[in-house]
């Protein structure tokens, strides 16, 4: 896959390239590392599913508060504004915003798995489409930020 210049209608970002669709992947598969490990959790009946919900949520909330998740700082990636300057602590956590209502639904004892199940798996198979077909997550549209090679 090629590294394309941030699209022009996107803002201006200097000479900031847009990461690929491959890294991103790889990135995010990184990400979800931990999320594995919290996910252990799920082993102890009822109680377990909601820890998982109580850990995950802020997790995926707040992965890439620091300008990039660990994921992104591994593989050279950051978070910026598509008005071309830094992105903003808000903005970083408004994108993540989709990726933790899924493990938010845990909190809820019993139904909050099945809630999890379905509404994750929705809001999942949403942000691949668009990351394939418009090339960012629903969560970048919504921040109005971008994923850039540093």
């Amino acid at each position: 896959m090629n590294s394309q210049p941030v699209a022009q209608d996107a803002g201006a970002f200097n000479s900031q390239v847009v990461a690929d669709l491959g890294i991103r992947v790889c990135a995010y598969l990184i990400d979800c590392i931990p999320a594995l490990f919290l996910g252990l959790f799920n082993l102890i009946p009822i109680a377990g599913a909601v820890i998982c919900g109580l850990l995950a949520t802020p997790y995926w909330l707040l992965r890439d508060v620091s300008g990039a998740s660990l994921g992104k700082l591994l593989l050279g990636l950051k978070v910026v504004s598509k008005d071309g300057g830094n992105s903003t602590v808000g903005q970083r956590v408004l994108r993540n915003v989709t990726l933790a209502i899924g493990p938010a639904l845990l909190i809820v004892p019993l139904l909050g798995i099945v809630l999890c199940a379905i509404v994750g798996g929705i809001i999942g198979l949403v942000e691949i489409i668009f990351f394939l077909t418009q090339r960012e997550r629903l969560g970048d549209r919504f921040a109005k930020t971008a994923v850039v090679k540093k």
